[in-house]
């Protein structure tokens, strides 16, 4: 019995009312609308096509006129493609944030800075901690050097052991900005605080208090920082009459609480008639640490020893007693070297180096007092 034969694969026909119902639905499909461009943005809010993209990457720009490109954008619904703009500048649209360590309060008040000044811009951060288990290792800041994966980098508490690696970053051709550095260098930008004026102010609230011995128990003796505000300190507390400066001066090998504890041991073996009355510890962690060693001894503060920080973190006015500082302004630092970075990838020509020197507050709380009486 013959098979039967397979059907041939023609196209079927195509009925009368087939016919109606796919033109209807080739009619309801309508081509995209164009996507709105950057020329576009800047014709509605009618400034410059630099002005529009000084605004979309952060870059200086008044605010009026900022204003006015972001009221556009929306209006427009305007959205630059980073991929398309990555390609035609060869960048990366990442900045690169280099830090000591990721660890303490400090540093989210510095991250909070970078985020709101890069907020506005479409880059993105990476970051990367080069104090790692305990050692030194600036292997991550290295590779996005090496791998051009970053187009600038902002250094946070920049040392002497990092030259290395930033002569690195310059020879490559990198921008370089620093917020707070601990060593003298030049860079594309330097935001820190003014250290001298904390160490005056410090002198001044404990002269007025009355005190006359007073010791000094900074962070590592090559700290930039650490210097500045001694020498604040022994100039305030010469022009309010206390001659011999701090008795007591003491260098410890980081800013963090174990060095502030390590601190409290060496000043309970002096004999209590010969203590001094008032600490100025390096930083906050320095004192706190130094305070819980206090209240482990019973040694009251501030009825027995005064005690003053600097930094201003959040964590001071936690504890009792609540602790006095110098406050830097640390988040607007942190902004503004982040904003700096972003005017300089804007503006490569631009080679003019800038320093800026932030104030500082001397914020008076319940750790500081009169001396106790002889």
């Amino acid at each position: 019995m013959a098979s039967a034969k397979a059907p041939r694969n023609e196209a079927s026909p195509v009925l009368p009312a087939e016919e109606g119902a796919q033109a209807r639905v080739r009619r309801r499909v309508r081509p995209a609308a164009a996507k709105p461009t950057i020329n576009a943005v800047a014709e509605r809010a009618q400034v410059a096509i630099s002005t529009v993209s000084r605004v979309l990457n952060g870059g200086a720009a008044s605010e009026a006129m900022r204003e006015r490109v972001e009221r556009a954008i929306r209006e427009l619904g305007y959205s630059p493609s980073v991929a398309a703009q990555s390609l035609v500048s060869r960048r990366t649209g990442c900045l690169g944030l280099a830090v000591n360590s990721t660890e303490g309060p400090w540093f989210s008040q510095v991250i909070s800075g970078v985020e709101e000044a890069i907020a506005p811009s479409r880059y993105s951060l990476l970051l990367a901690s080069m104090r790692l288990h305990n050692s030194y290792d600036p292997g991550a800041v290295a590779a996005w050097i090496q791998e051009r994966r970053v187009d600038g980098l902002i250094f946070v508490r920049y040392s002497e052991r990092q030259r290395a690696i930033f002569s690195a970053a310059t020879r490559a051709g990198l921008p370089v900005v620093l917020i707070a550095p601990d060593a003298d260098t030049h860079a594309d930008y330097i935001a820190r605080s003014d250290n001298v004026e904390a160490g005056w102010l410090v002198a001044e609230h404990l002269a007025k208090l009355g005190h006359r011995k007073i010791a000094f128990a900074g962070g590592p003796e090559s700290s930039h920082d650490t210097q500045c505000r001694l020498r604040g300190l022994q100039q305030g507390l010469s022009e309010f009459g206390v001659d011999q400066g701090a008795r007591e001066i003491w260098f410890g090998p980081s800013y963090y609480s174990d060095s502030g504890a390590a601190f409290a041991e060496r000043f309970l073996q002096i004999p209590e008639g010969d203590r001094p009355t008032a600490v100025v510890l390096g930083s906050d962690l320095m004192a706190l640490g130094f305070l819980g060693a206090m209240m482990r001894h019973s040694i009251h503060v501030p009825r027995d020893v005064s005690v003053v920080g600097f930094d201003g973190i959040p964590e001071g006015a936690l504890l009792w007693p609540r602790l006095t500082t110098v406050v830097q302004s640390t988040r607007a630092m942190a902004a503004s070297t982040c904003r700096a970075l972003l005017d300089r990838l804007q503006n490569p020509a631009q080679t003019q180096l800038a320093v800026e020197q932030f104030p500082v507050e001397l914020l008076a709380r319940d750790s500081t007092a009169a001396p106790p009486r002889p």
